[in-house]
């Protein structure tokens, strides 16, 4: 009996090749976009899990308040934190600390000969010595539990050691850092394996803490004064991290209580679970790439409508065909075939079918993968020997089988045998319904992933094209000098390139800075009104620029002046920003001009007010931004361009070569920077809209089996029409308008679902689009353009049909 239904199922699967391919090509897709979406979710939730001790990591974070009002979180602390928490808490047992190169650093190998290297590089941390007893690594070479137990000692990445050595056995060569915080000669002590990508802590070296701590700023301070590190703990195996947590209040009050009740805070200091670091966006000073959860669960939802697409393909055509196969039903029962019986045969076709969709699934995944990989920049591959994964598959095909195959089974198998054999097949087909509904239901998956599409794009060239308050267009910017042989003569050096550049016929105007837009601040702090109580006291962020900078940037003044390079008093005065006047309590742009801000132990005249500027992404809001006076800055020089580019960078570089030999020319355009900020959000777009594209393309797959085979079964009535008169127009408008009405109605329905999605999902925008009609009904139309093209031309084939073929035997 067995045999018998796989026979019948292959020659029903040959006899319909047209059916057969939609069905198994829209399964086919269905499965295969749910195991690339999978695993991209499971990539995404796997985040620092091969730590062998993770599940006992923690980062600390600590929240701010003043004035009982929250003013954000972070995970930066002072370098004491760690030390007195093991001290002060048993269950802590171990702490690592982490300190960046702010700014990068040149690094060569400095070999004398022609193998030399010296490249400017950022990706580098100092750690304590027991990084790698709480942090699990595969070492090359050396011995990591003492790696970095002495000073100038560096850890190299394989492709670290690689870049600079071409090899991986360079335990024991140097290295030697310039311009960074920690300046002179490293010996490399061990090479490991490169940072899985699945980290949030990214790095190519790795330096020891010591000499971080040599820097004067750390050496006079108490270990709470400088934010300037992250901490992590591992806690003794089985302690609860909640109960913990409960010592933390008493432990931040011993050592910090008294200054924080002079400026009236409070501080409380959590820890987070190195496993949710990449889940946990928004955070101030993160330094990792987060994304929200609620992304992973969007993605989620996708694959599910697109499987659910996939599936009810497969129930419209098998119900549809329902008249075809009502003889077939019929007859069998007649001789003698139970309903269990041709249940099992319809269930048996369905198995045929997702199975074959299954193994041509996985040979598609393994198409989008490397594609999914290139929008996200990463290596995926699927891992064969992972049970969870033929967990997943077995899953899919039970799964796929049972829905799509269940309920046209019990409604072929329900068929009256006398009422079929006497020819009333058109009163027993039901389902016509049902099949409505289904259809109405991928117009509006369909409709929403559209909308969702139309939205994503509109919103990112927005935040592209808005005006940032500043001009970025032909601007370049290279970073500073890092290596400079005279540091008595380095300011002059540094005016002698500006005014060299400037030379340049291209160069229309050059600034120095010590950041740049969409690469934060120089530094952040409390500032007041002078004249307010030290309670009153908000955050803002300062940025070191010279007096050429709003010149070269074209950032508009609402008030006052901008720097006299000749007036003492002006340097020591700032410039702030519209937003700073609402924060502090300045009034307005002219009043501000009569105030003075005490940030730090400074108190600065305001010379004048800028008027509010996208210094960070359209995400946030306007903050108070100070920008400071600097004469000349070491850090980034901003070029305005115009003319012949390619030939202006290779008189600036040659010129930077002359003034600051030995020092890598490191170049990018501001817009290109700038806009890295919405790297993720790109990304987002990105696989939104490829997903989008693919759930279509198996609901037009479906749509065109199921119009192909309702113009199949009206050919008696089109042929009755054309010859009574009907023209093909006509007969084309009555039976299009079936689907149009199916359409109209997905849209009714997809509206509201489509608002409440996109309104939640600009929310995370401070400046973004407007939800306004076009929105809606453009992803209305041009769903309905894709629905009449797929079913016009089964329709139209049909009208065109010689009515004497079909009416001939009548």
């Amino acid at each position: 009996m067995f045999k018998n239904y796989i026979t019948l199922a292959f020659r029903n699967l040959f006899k319909r090749k047209l059916y057969s391919f939609i069905n198994i090509a829209g399964l086919a897709i269905g499965v295969a976009v749910c195991l690339v979406i999978l695993k991209y979710v499971d990539f995404e939730l796997s985040y620092d899990n091969y730590h062998q001790n993770s599940a006992n990591i923690y980062r600390t974070v600590t929240s701010t308040y003043t004035n009982g009002e929250f003013r954000g979180a972070g995970p930066l602390s002072g370098y004491a934190q760690g030390p007195l928490l093991v001290e002060d808490i048993p269950e802590v047992k171990t702490y690592v600390r982490t300190h960046p190169m702010y700014g990068g650093a040149v690094v060569s190998n400095e070999t004398g000969g022609s193998d030399s290297k010296r490249f400017h590089e950022e990706s580098i941390q100092f750690v304590d010595s027991t990084f790698f007893d709480v942090f699990t690594y595969h070492a090359f070479a050396g011995n990591l539990s003492a790696a970095l137990d002495k000073p100038n000692s560096v850890v190299l990445t394989e492709t670290a050691a690689r870049k600079y050595f071409n090899s991986l056995d360079v335990v024991g060569k140097s290295l030697t850092v310039s311009g960074g915080w920690a300046d002179g000669e490293y010996q490399v002590t061990a090479v490991i394996e490169d940072v899985p990508e699945n980290s949030h802590f990214p790095f190519d070296f790795l330096f020891s803490f010591q000499n971080i701590m040599q820097n004067g700023q750390y050496k006079n301070d108490n270990g709470w004064g400088w934010y300037n590190f992250v901490t992590y703990v591992e806690l003794q195996a089985g302690a609860d991290p909640k109960e913990v947590e409960k010592k933390l209040p008493p432990f931040i009050e011993k050592y910090q209580g008294k200054d924080l009740a002079q400026s009236n805070s409070k501080q409380v200091l959590t820890f987070q679970p190195i496993r949710d670091i990449h889940l946990t966006p928004g955070f101030n000073n993160e330094s990792s790439s987060t994304m929200s959860v609620n992304t992973i669960y969007f993605f989620i939802v996708i694959s599910i409508f697109i499987l659910a697409i996939a599936w009810v393909n497969y129930i419209n055509l098998s119900t549809a065909r329902a008249i075809e196969r009502a003889r077939e039903v019929g007859i069998k029962k007649a001789i003698g075939a139970f309903r269990t019986q041709l249940i099992t045969q319809f269930i048996f076709e369905s198995v045929l079918v997702n199975f074959i969709g299954i193994v041509l699934a996985v040979l598609l995944a393994l198409i989008l993968l490397p594609v999914l990989g290139d929008i996200v920049g990463k290596d995926f591959a699927f891992d064969f020997t992972d049970v969870r994964l033929w967990g997943i598959l077995l899953i899919l095909f039970v799964t796929g089988s049972l829905v799509s195959g269940a309920y046209p089974a019990f409604v072929l198998s329900s068929f009256n045998t006398t009422t079929v054999l006497k020819g009333g097949v058109d009163k027993v087909t039901g389902g016509f319904s049902l099949r409505k509904a289904l259809v109405v239901f991928q117009f509006v998956a369909s409709l929403i992933l559209i909308a969702g599409t139309f939205a994503i794009y509109r919103q990112l060239m927005f935040m592209r094209s808005q005006d940032k308050g500043f001009d970025m267009e032909q601007m370049l910017v290279f970073n500073g000098p890092s290596v400079i042989s005279n540091h008595e003569t380095a300011q002059e050096s540094l005016i002698t390139l500006k005014n060299e550049i400037k030379k340049i016929a291209a160069v229309q105007n050059v600034a120095t800075s010590a950041s740049i837009p969409g690469g934060g601040f120089n530094w952040g702090t409390g500032m007041r009104k002078d004249g307010t109580d030290e309670n009153q006291s908000k955050s803002g962020n300062v940025a070191w620029v010279d007096p050429d900078f709003l010149a070269t940037y074209g950032m508009e003044l609402a008030s006052g002046r901008q720097w006299d390079g000749d007036r003492e008093s002006d340097r020591q005065a700032v410039l702030v920003n519209e937003a700073a006047l609402k924060a502090f309590g300045l009034g307005d742009a002219e009043h501000a001009l009569e105030e003075r801000i005490i940030l730090g132990d400074d108190t600065v005249n305001i010379l004048g007010v800028l008027k509010n500027y996208h210094w960070n992404s359209l995400k946030s809001e306007h903050i108070p931004i100070l920008l400071a006076h600097d004469k000349i800055s070491r850090r980034h020089y901003s070029v305005r361009l115009s003319g012949n580019i390619p030939d202006a960078i290779k008189q600036i570089e040659a010129k930077y070569s002359e003034v600051f030999p030995g020092n890598p020319f490191d170049y990018y355009f501001l817009d290109d920077f700038f806009d890295k900020q919405y790297k993720d959000d790109q990304q987002f777009g990105k696989i939104f809209s490829m997903f989008a594209g693919l759930a279509i393309v198996i609901a037009c797959l479906g749509l065109w089996g199921l119009a192909s085979f309702t113009t199949t079964q009206k050919l008696r009535e089109i042929s009755i029409r054309k010859v009574l008169g009907a023209s093909t127009s006509s007969i084309m408008s009555l039976l299009s308008s079936q689907f149009m009405k199916l359409v109209l109605i997905a849209t009714i329905i997809a509206i509201p679902i489509t608002w409440y999605g996109i309104d939640r999902w600009l929310g995370g925008f401070a400046f973004h689009i407007d939800l306004t009609w076009d929105l809606f009904v453009v992803p209305g139309v041009i769903l309905a353009i894709i629905a009449l093209a797929t079913v016009s031309i089964h329709i139209l084939r049909g009208a065109g049909t010689n009515p004497a073929k079909i009416l001939r035997s009548e």
